[in-house]
């Protein structure tokens, strides 16, 4: 499993602040089934760099990488990918990357041939909210100030984080980001959220704290806990 080394940017007013977090979604159980190895890297912001210095938001630690290979930003229209003129550069479908590019859904983004991503990109009420960024084990979901969680049905394009576990709602649960601290929220009052085992309206997270959405737990980490 990949540590997640982040560095959370969050707009506030004229202002951007930035906070170090090191956290991850770790599924325990989906849908009443014990799961291993699945887990989801959680990242608010409105841009986030890419490369293999440990001060990017997403760190891939290969010499193939450049320190500050590529940034992506999000935008409320679409999803920017950019090369910041890195050495072995950065493809998408086959084709390298230049000027600054729109990501689209299933895009192939490979970064100075050392890992590839697929990417889905998320909008919600006309605009686009986040994108997620997989490769086998390793996920990252960008989300500029909260993430929504809910059930996955076809056709459910409202939420960020879809989890198939029938027990959920369609929108069941919002992930915020505040000043450095993470929040999780219910969104129905008959199928609350639970953090460690005791129903919550809204409640800040911290580290090793299990979150029950539906038959779905989700353990949240902190990798290097003060």
């Amino acid at each position: 499993m990949v540590e997640d080394r982040t560095r959370i940017s969050t707009t506030v007013g004229s202002g951007t602040e930035r906070h170090t977090l090191r956290a991850r979604l770790i599924f325990e159980v989906r849908a009443g089934v014990p799961v291993q190895g699945e887990s989801l890297n959680l990242l608010f912001g409105a841009q986030m760099l890419i490369g293999r210095d440990e001060s990017c938001e997403i760190p891939i630690l290969d010499n193939r990488i450049s320190r500050k290979h590529a940034l992506i930003r999000i935008d409320p229209d679409a999803i920017r990918l950019v090369d910041l003129g890195s050495t072995n550069g950065t493809v998408r479908n086959g084709e390298p990357v230049g000027e600054e590019i729109i990501l689209m859904n299933r895009d192939r983004i490979e970064f100075g041939r050392a890992l590839t991503f697929e990417t889905r990109v998320i909008e919600r009420e006309g605009h686009v909210t986040s994108v997620r960024l997989a490769s086998g084990p390793v996920a990252y979901l960008l989300a500029p100030a909260e993430a929504l969680i809910g059930r996955a049905e076809p056709g459910n394009r409202a939420c960020d984080l879809l989890i198939y576990d029938p027990a959920l709602e369609l929108r069941h649960a919002r992930f915020e980001h505040f000043y450095g601290n993470t929040f999780v929220v219910s969104l129905n009052d008959r199928n609350p959220v639970r953090v460690n085992g005791k129903p919550v309206k809204e409640l800040e997270v911290h580290h090793d704290q299990l979150i029950e959405l539906g038959k779905t737990l989700i353990r949240y980490e902190l990798v290097n806990p003060s």
